[in-house]
């Protein structure tokens, strides 16, 4: 393991809107900090329209996430910016952690602002992997320009699923919204956008069995959960929006995690490991939001400011 005079005074695992303010914030105390990370900006890239960005007014994931790394490269004086995935990571008796990568290298830090974010939730039925990207999708933002004049499936009844639906009614001919429950999860102000469209058909108890096709998707299978009712649905494209799992597996054997798999952190990003904090989706706060997640990057990294200034006291 590096030495002390070798070790960032942060590393922050991640790239999404709690690293990058995490970043920000610690740079702004004149730390040294390292921020690894594959995806500048997360998954914001992947959102569409944004209304609820203070100060935004309406944008779009892309833009939002190119302002948010524009800001981070202000700060490139104390700041180094790793393309690289963090595969492990463990503490030392001189209380640095170590930091594994992909590519092979390791990086030492006298505190970690974890901030890896989440992943798609897979549906785990028989045809999806098979299908992915030739007609199963995980981002409407990224594939719904695909389908143009076609018909597709939404699977989720969450604001992830109300957002995809949404950004297919310009582009698709049919659409059918497919959710295991009786009622839909999604806000009010998003389900209203669809409410009475023509083109959107929403299918309640509806659990998908099976994705079907030759070279790309042609087909879904869904069960009736109240009937037990079997029911092929011909379809061209399939988005997946049932939610994220957190990006826990490189700090399982570092700290405890909760049921869910997510990392558990106050609201100022503390952790069950002294001088590890943790912010945004990975952790187990209440509301995925992208201001929630840049918040709680924000107080992350005061907390670790806050802990690197009183060990050198």
């Amino acid at each position: 393991m590096a030495e002390a005079t070798d070790a960032y005074d942060v590393a922050i695992v991640g790239y999404g809107p709690a690293a990058i303010t995490a970043a920000i914030y610690s740079a702004r105390k004149r730390l040294s900090v390292l921020l690894i990370g594959r995806l500048p900006g997360g998954e914001v890239v992947n959102s569409g329209e944004i209304e609820n960005w203070p100060g935004g007014g309406q944008t779009d994931g892309i833009t939002l996430a190119a302002q948010m790394t524009g800001h981070l490269k202000l700060h490139q004086d104390v700041v180094t910016i790793v393309e690289d995935t963090v595969e492990k990571i463990a503490k030392g008796d001189n209380h640095l952690f170590t930091l594994a990568a992909a590519s092979g290298k390791e990086f030492s830090g006298k505190t970690v602002i974890y901030a890896a974010g989440r992943h798609p939730r897979l549906l785990n039925v028989p045809g999806e992997t098979e299908f992915k990207n030739r007609g199963v999708s995980y981002c409407a933002t990224c594939d719904a320009p695909l389908f143009p004049d076609k018909t597709v499936a939404v699977i989720g009844g969450g604001n992830t699923g109300a957002e995809a639906v949404i950004m297919l009614q310009k582009i698709a001919r049919k659409i059918y919204l497919l959710h295991i429950d009786q009622q839909l999860a999604a806000d009010k102000i998003l389900v209203e956008n669809f409410n009475g469209d023509s083109k959107v058909k929403i299918l309640y108890n509806a659990k998908t069995l099976t994705v079907e096709g030759t070279h790309m998707v042609k087909k879904l299978t869904y069960e009736d959960t109240l009937t037990g009712k079997t029911t092929a649905l011909p379809v061209d494209g399939l988005f997946v929006a049932i939610g994220a799992i957190p990006n826990t597996e490189p700090v399982k054997d570092l700290l405890p995690l909760d049921r869910f798999g997510a990392l558990p952190a106050t609201r100022y990003g503390v952790t069950a490991v002294e001088g590890f904090f943790a912010a945004g989706d990975v952790t187990d706060i209440r509301d995925a939001q992208i201001v929630v997640a840049a918040g709680h990057g924000c107080s992350a990294a005061l907390s670790a400011g806050d802990y690197l200034s009183r060990r050198a006291a």
